[in-house]
């Protein structure tokens, strides 16, 4: 009886304008690839940053999972209201974003309209898992015209499956596969020179989920730890965080007290040599 071949997962299929940098030779990436294991084991958590990320009108920014949309008109606001070139998506369909988020806050469709007013592309049933895919399909459902096929910035805020899970070690694991998948998808939509920033609240179970080792591991090595800096609400003016169920009264926070006691950005970048190694290992950048 003949045996079967073990499958070997590729590295994410990059976007074609990231084959801009040479490839090194299998030396020097074994060198490199060591010594970004050596970091991950380390817990090594890379160069921190005192002031948030920062953003600009003239980037092609994506914004997924983004639920009551605050965070991307928060975004648009500090931007002066040049939204033309940031893409906000949430995973639920349209009627269900209204319908989870209707509590605590400035009414969905208020926030809405004003992304709208905005030329803010908006995007309903996105999975950050397949973005690539999904991007295109809600782009062609809801008549999306000239949505970008790779972005300088994606941001997902605050991840967590909601699944209501209370064992923590299983809660743990679906988080972690669910993380795994967005980094590995987002590589596929993202520019050479881009970042991916992801974040996090302090303390268990959020520091259990081992990020910056998740997203090495997760995508072969093509991404990286660039750095990280502490995310502060009061930085994007009219932000309100809601967790992946919704607005539940007696249950939910109208303001952002679930944040306030510790959040964290980590900005991940693309390995120079990704997309080259990944084309030489049959891996086609498109």
């Amino acid at each position: 009886m003949s045996k079967r071949k073990k499958s070997v997962k590729k590295p994410p299929r990059l976007h074609r304008n990231q084959a801009t940098a040479s490839k090194p030779s299998s030396t020097k990436r074994k060198q490199q690839d060591t010594a970004a294991r050596r970091k991950v084991a380390s817990g090594d958590r890379g160069p921190k940053s005192k002031t948030g990320p920062q953003y600009h009108e003239s980037q092609q920014i994506l914004c997924v999972g983004e639920g009551n949309f605050s965070f991307a008109r928060a975004l648009v606001r500090t931007l002066e209201g040049q939204g033309q070139n940031l893409t906000a998506t949430a995973y639920d369909a349209r009627d269900t974003v209204d319908a989870k988020y209707q509590g605590g806050g400035d009414p969905v469709s208020d926030i809405i309209q004003e992304l709208q007013v905005c030329d803010v592309t908006l995007c309903y049933g996105v999975d950050a898992t397949q973005l690539a895919k999904s991007l295109q399909v809600a782009s062609k459902k809801q008549h999306v015209k000239n949505l970008p096929q790779a972005f300088d910035r994606i941001i997902f805020n605050f991840p967590h499956v909601g699944l209501g899970i209370k064992d923590q070690d299983i809660n743990v694991q679906k988080n972690q596969q669910m993380l795994s998948s967005f980094f590995f998808s987002a590589c596929e939509v993202l520019k050479a020179d881009g970042e991916i920033h992801v974040t996090l609240k302090d303390g268990k179970p959020y520091s259990l989920w081992n990020i910056v080792s998740l997203a090495h591991h997760a995508t072969q090595g093509v991404l990286i730890l660039k750095t990280t800096c502490p995310f502060h609400a009061d930085q994007y003016p009219g932000y309100s965080h809601r967790r992946t169920l919704g607005f539940k009264e007696g249950f939910s926070t109208e303001d952002n007290e679930e944040i306030e006691g510790g959040s964290k950005t980590y900005v991940f970048r693309l390995q120079p040599w990704a997309c080259r190694t990944s084309s030489a290992r049959g891996t086609v950048c498109t």
